[in-house]
């Protein structure tokens, strides 16, 4: 487990794949390293699956840890990796942007992303109800 982790505990992290230069991006909003077992459950996921066209002939990616806002709290982690995939999908060079020194999101950006889930928990239960 990570630092600040406390044993039998669950925390959310993000891992963005750049499978042409071989690269995999952790997002940790505890600011914890990625744990070995991670790191195999991506290898294996490269090897049953690999990259058709990447610009390395390495099997395994190199691991970059990004500077990233950081949670304030100790429950926020979940929202923290969707305002992370949110971000990251809406200008992706925020991986190596650092998230413009960002240290932490504001309450407003949570709040954007509890809005955002609640929607899509709402229109998946009255679409399947």
């Amino acid at each position: 487990m990570g630092e600040g982790i406390k044993e039998n505990s669950f925390h959310w992290g993000l891992v963005a794949l750049e499978m042409k230069r071989m690269i995999a991006y952790y997002l940790d909003p505890m600011a914890c390293q990625p744990c070995d077992d991670l790191k195999e459950i991506v290898n294996m996921a490269i090897r049953i699956n690999p990259p058709e066209k990447q610009k390395t002939s390495k099997n395994e990616p190199t691991w970059v840890k990004v500077i990233c806002p950081r949670q304030l709290g100790s429950v926020e982690c979940g929202y923290y990796v969707m305002r992370y995939m949110k971000e990251t999908i809406a200008n992706p060079n925020q991986l190596t942007a650092k998230f413009d020194g960002r240290k932490s999101f504001s309450e407003m950006e949570i709040n954007e992303v509890r809005s955002d889930w609640i929607m899509l928990m709402t229109q998946l239960i009255i679409t399947h109800a």
